[in-house]
């Protein structure tokens, strides 16, 4: 949907140009901004809003989120947008959409990771199970797979969740048997200590 204070003809030419089929024209800020309220409520989720002037400002503080192109956008537009985007290249909005889906994946994966590695190795710890120079180890050592995952924020976001897990979970799976192995050629077998 293309919402502009435009003339309806050249409304018409630009949505032509670019495929967009439903065009509302010669718009004043706040027809801008109902137009927003009413599809976000139709549309029964998230609307992203994507403009630059200052007349567009309310519709992209309505918005889910609003997208303003830093360049070309007035100070109110970016005061109140979400995403400045620092190209005039609107076609890396999908591009945005996928690093936020794979940043929320990567932090999740690493808050459950960190909790994961404080909490066995601090169960092992208050048990006996494990001395306290492994214990040490094994909560910075996931303290280090966290920043290690982090790391892959780095990559292109076309990979699934559950190849980032597998991934995440056989490291994890090779530096546990790695400790054990460590700890079996210093301190012996590891055994509880004494109550």
């Amino acid at each position: 949907m293309m919402l502009t204070g435009d003339h309806e003809s050249s409304a018409w030419r630009v949505a032509k140009a670019v495929g967009i089929n439903e065009v509302h024209s010669n718009l004043k800020p706040e027809d801008k901004l109902n137009h927003v309220k009413k599809s976000s409520r139709d549309a029964g989720g998230g609307l992203i809003m994507v403009g630059d002037g200052i007349n567009d400002a309310p519709a992209l503080a309505a918005a889910t989120v609003g997208i303003v192109l830093a360049q070309r956008a007035s100070a109110t537009a970016v005061a109140v947008a979400d995403v400045l985007l620092l190209q005039d290249n609107i076609s890396s909005v999908p591009f945005c959409i996928a690093k936020a889906r794979q940043t929320t994946m990567l932090v999740k994966q690493s808050v459950t990771l960190a909790l994961s590695c404080i909490i066995f190795a601090s169960l092992q710890s208050v048990l006996g199970f494990l001395p306290l120079w492994l214990t040490v180890l094994l909560h910075e050592g996931g303290t280090l797979l966290v920043c290690l995952n982090s790391i892959r924020a780095l990559n292109e976001p076309t990979w699934s969740w559950r190849d980032g897990l597998w991934s995440l979970l056989s490291r994890l799976r090779s530096i546990l048997t790695m400790l054990i192995e460590k700890s079996s050629r210093f301190g012996g077998n590891i055994q509880p200590a004494p109550l």
